[in-house]
Order: structure tokens, then C-alpha cells, then sequence
């Protein structure tokens, strides 16, 4: 039987290698530059990893996070996330 000293060893050294074994934990989730937009939405949206949650690349008053979220496409100040309460997008 494992003491629960040796059981939290185990379960931290099989953590870190996971984080080890993938680079880091945010390139686990998809994201590694870590700004909360999955790597491959930027890249197809803007073919780099250069734009930032906060930004609002299509002008249209919702940053790429809000349009992430939507499934609104960034680069279409005609296509915006729904309203609050809407039910639907524009």
C-alpha cells in the first residue's frame, strides 16, 4: 500500500511529466502563447499567432476573445457575436 506522502509524489512527478512531455501546459490546451485563442482558430483566421484576445482585428466593437467564444468569424466586421439574450448573431 502507497502512503499518501509517496501517492502525492507519484501523481506531482506524473504531472510534471506531462507538462514536460508537451512543452508546457498551455501548448496541452492548444494555446502556446497562452492569450486564450486556440492556436489553429488564429492561424485560420489570420494565418499567425500575432493577434491578441483584446484586439479587434475587423473594427466591428468585439474583441477576437468575444468572437472566439461566438464562433463569429474575427476578420468580418459583418459577421458579430450575437447580442446578449438574442438567441442569434448578426
Amino acid at each position: 500500500m502507497i502512503g499518501g506522502t509517496t501517492r502525492r509524489t507519484v501523481l506531482a512527478l506524473a504531472v510534471m511529466l506531462a507538462v514536460l512531455s508537451t512543452g508546457s501546459c498551455a501548448f496541452a490546451t492548444g494555446d502556446s502563447d497562452g492569450d486564450g485563442l486556440l492556436d489553429s482558430w488564429e492561424l485560420q483566421f489570420f494565418g499567425d499567432l500575432g493577434q491578441e484576445a483584446a484586439g479587434d482585428f475587423d473594427g466591428d466593437g468585439f474583441t477576437n476573445l468575444e468572437e472566439f467564444d461566438a464562433g463569429t468569424d474575427p476578420t468580418d466586421s459583418m459577421n458579430k457575436p450575437k447580442p446578449p439574450g438574442s438567441g442569434e448573431s448578426y
